[in-house]
This record gives structure tokens, C-alpha cells and sequence, in this order.
């Protein structure tokens, strides 16, 4: 007999336990633990880990096979997975059929669940889809530990980012935004029955949340948690990497509000991104005092920022979002801030340092 389609739509407990009088948006959570990896020996064990001691479910995004180095180690581990058991979905979307279709095929025949998400016919929609495709890099296993990769759009510009592995109550709505993506794609594959709201615990201290833009379905954190509004209010230091997008309006006059008050303000770009709008940009920046860092191909960084030294985001995915507009991972966390600022100045320290001088009028 024909089973119902399965919507596993869980209420998110800690938004339910809120306060009814609290002010209004998604607010960070408490008791979380973030991990940071931005080696691939490192991502490569720890990745490899989370998904081998899964026992009921994987929820994952095709675009994480194409992690440089690691899509092959997936794979096997994956359709080991299946073998025993497990159930594993995959959400892949067309740019992630054209780069992994042969990943893909050895995957269906380990009798994974693929929900392929294809664009509208007619080259308009194609189009459309192309350019505003999300190259999310998310894992969900078991609906305890969520996996989120750096979002790189093209696999040619950065040759690796920082992975974060996270535990704790806000793996929650990395399950929701999995499971919303699923049941908004253009297929019509049923998911499977799972456990994918488990009971959560705290595990760290770490407050965390998700920004997922309303455009798509999602609700705007609390005031004062956007990375604009953590510009704004900086007091010390503010180092935010735009490799791939360019900055909103808003974050721009936010970068030149902070830097003009004498915030120490520190911004890497690509190479490739220092076309005539990106040199006004750059050339603003260095008139308040900013530091302009021109990253190469092996930059790790896409969009990530760090304020103050305790609040941090990373892109959790690349639409055609400028910086400061898409889906970011939110940590108010010292300990992960530190390391993620770490990296970011390890990175810088690889990057050509632009002057006025050197920057085109």
C-alpha cells in the first residue's frame, strides 16, 4: 500500500520554550559547541567520523561531495552507511548534477534518496536557477550534528575554506532548513520515515543561530544580531572576508561608519573582484583606514567576519546574495571566534596588502 508523504516538520523546541513577550525574530541559543577545521586532513577525520557513527539518518547536500580532496572518502562512507542501514538523503541540485554525476550514480546504486532540484524549463528559468543556485555545503546526521562547509560557488576559486561541525539545540533549524529546501525542490520524491527531531541537550556554551533570509522563507534574526548591526556597534575590530560576493549597501556604509570611528577594520577580496566598482570600494575603505588585503585562488574565506573578537558568521551558502544578504551560520562564542580569526589571519598573511597607491583610480 501507498505510505502518505512524510513532512517531518518538528517544532523547534527552544523557539517554543521562548517567552511569548520576547521581542519578535529568531534569537541565538544557548549551550551549543562549535568546532572549527580548516585543514583537510582534519576536515577529512572529523567529517568521516560524524557520518560513519550515524544509526538512524543523513541529510546532506550533493554540493559537500565536491569538498576538494573528500568527495571520494564521502561517497564510500555513504554507501556504507547504506549497507547498514542507515537512511541517507541527498538533496542535488543541477550545477551539483553536472560537477558529481558519476558520484551521484554509485550513490543511487547504494540506495541512497535522491531529490534532484531542477530549474524550470525554458532557458529563463535556467537562467534564474544558475544565478541564484545555493552551493550549500550542509550535513544533518542524525538530527544531532550538523556539518557546514565554506558555500564556495565555483570549486576553481578557493581550493579550501574552514568546515565547522556543530552540536548542541540550534542543529534544529539546520535540520529545518534541510528538510524545507527538500520539500521546496522541483521533484516530487517522498522522505523517508526518520528521527530528525530528536531531544537535544546543552553541550557548550556557545549561543548560535541561523540567519536565513526572508526572501527565501525565513525569519530575520533579533535586532541586533546581523552582522550590519554587529559592524555598527563595534567597538575594537571588525575583519570580514568578501571573496566571492561583493558587500550589500548597507555593509559597506557599516565598514566605512566603523572604520571613520576608529575601528581597526580589516577586508580581504579575491583578485578577480578588483574591477572598476570593487577599486571605488577598496579605495572608500582605505580612505577611513581600513586594511585591503587581494587574496589568491587559495584564499579559504568566501564570506566569512569576526567582531570584536567574541561574535563571528560564516556563508552557509552562495546564492547571488551580496555579502551580509545570505543564509549565515551566527556564533557568539570568544573561543570560536579566536579561531576563526586565527585562520582568517594566517590567510591574510599569504595576501598581497593593497596601498592607495596601488589601487586604481
Amino acid at each position: 500500500m501507498k505510505q502518505p508523504a512524510f513532512t517531518p516538520f518538528g517544532p523547534d523546541t527552544a523557539t517554543v520554550a521562548a517567552d511569548a513577550d520576547e521581542e519578535p525574530g529568531e534569537r541565538l541559543l544557548g549551550g551549543n559547541q562549535a568546532d572549527l577545521f580548516d585543514h583537510t586532513e582534519e576536515v577529512r577525520a572529523a567529517l568521516l567520523g560524524t557520518l560513519t557513527r550515524a544509526v538512524n539518518h543523513i541529510n546532506l547536500d550533493a554540493a559537500l561531495l565536491q569538498a576538494p580532496g573528500l568527495g571520494d572518502d564521502i561517497i564510500g562512507c555513504l554507501a556504507e552507511q547504506c549497507r547498514k542501514g542507515v537512511r541517507v538523503q541527498v538533496i542535488a541540485r543541477t550545477l551539483d548534477m553536472a560537477r558529481s554525476t558519476d558520484a551521484l550514480s554509485r550513490l543511487c546504486e547504494a540506495g541512497i534518496t535522491l531529490n534532484e532540484d531542477h530549474p524550470r524549463r525554458g532557458w529563463r528559468g535556467w537562467l534564474d536557477r544558475r544565478l541564484r543556485a545555493t552551493h550549500r555545503q550542509l550535513a544533518v546526521v542524525d538530527g544531532e550534528v550538523a556539518w557546514c562547509g565554506p558555500g564556495i560557488r565555483s570549486p576553481d576559486l578557493c581550493s579550501f575554506g574552514p568546515h565547522v561541525r556543530v552540536r548542541g539545540p540550534v542543529v534544529q533549524r539546520f535540520q529545518r532548513l534541510f528538510l524545507e529546501s527538500w520539500h521546496a525542490s522541483s521533484a516530487a520524491t517522498r522522505l523517508p520515515q526518520a528521527n530528525y527531531f530528536p531531544p537535544l541537550i546543552a553541550v557548550g556554551r556557545a549561543h548560535m543561530g541561523l540567519a536565513v533570509p526572508p526572501a527565501v522563507g525565513g525569519t530575520p534574526m533579533q535586532e541586533g544580531q546581523s552582522l550590519v548591526e554587529q559592524i555598527e556597534r563595534a567597538r575594537a575590530q571588525v575583519v570580514v572576508s568578501m571573496v566571492e560576493r561583493a558587500p550589500s549597501r548597507r555593509l559597506m556604509k557599516a565598514l566605512l561608519a566603523a572604520g571613520a570611528s576608529g575601528v581597526g577594520v580589516t577586508v580581504v577580496v579575491h583578485r578577480h573582484a578588483l574591477g572598476w566598482r570593487w577599486q571605488a570600494r577598496c579605495a572608500d575603505l582605505l580612505s577611513v583606514g581600513a586594511r585591503v588585503y587581494r587574496a589568491d585562488d587559495s584564499c579559504p574565506f568566501p564570506c566569512h567576519a569576526v567582531v570584536d573578537g567574541s561574535w563571528s558568521s560564516l556563508a552557509v551558502d552562495v546564492p547571488g546574495a551580496k555579502v551580509g544578504e545570505g543564509t549565515e551560520l551566527i556564533v557568539d562564542d570568544t573561543e570560536f571566534a579566536a579561531s576563526l580569526e586565527a585562520v582568517f589571519h594566517q590567510a591574510t598573511g599569504h595576501a598581497v596588502q593593497l596601498h592607495e597607491a596601488i589601487v586604481p583610480a
